[in-house]
């Protein structure tokens, strides 16, 4: 069976939950999508995606694999990489930033994609005031900031 890996924010191959949940399940594609949203990032910012996407590549490729990189809307380009490959799942790191929850919501919604917790330590779901909303602020940090930075 063929899966796809779907990377978006981490590009390691040690100690990755995505990677290693989808192994488990037999072949997989290593894919990266660059995603019409990025084109208003800085130039910094492009080009250390662009080396850290060199960088796993070759990884990769001294494991006798490679990292394939396509351009357009997620949704779209993982429908076809599926047709091409038969890959019966896509498996990606968990994303909590609006744009990614919503563009995951859309591609959920048409292809089997399994999320995988690996980005944050503890699920925002499970970090919560005690009245069950979300944190907003981060006033129960804010105390140890003083005393972090004293000499």
């Amino acid at each position: 069976m063929t899966s796809i890996w779907w990377i978006r924010r981490d590009l390691r191959l040690t100690d990755n939950p995505t990677l290693h949940s989808a192994l488990e399940t037999g072949d997989v594609l290593p894919v990266f999508i660059i995603d019409p949203a990025f084109s208003t990032q800085s130039p910094r910012r492009k080009n250390f995606l662009y080396e850290g996407l060199s960088s796993l590549h070759k990884n990769l490729q001294t494991r006798g694999s490679y990292l394939i990189i396509r351009s357009g809307k997620p949704v779209d380009v993982l429908r076809q990489l599926i047709q091409e490959t038969n890959a019966t799942t896509i498996f990606a790191e968990e994303d909590y930033t609006p744009y990614a929850r919503k563009r995951d919501a859309l591609v959920a919604s048409q292809l089997p994609l399994q999320l995988i917790l690996g980005q944050t330590v503890h699920h925002p779901e499970f970090v919560k005031k005690a009245d069950g909303t979300p944190y907003t602020i981060y006033t129960p940090y804010s105390k140890y900031g003083s005393r972090c930075y004293r000499k």
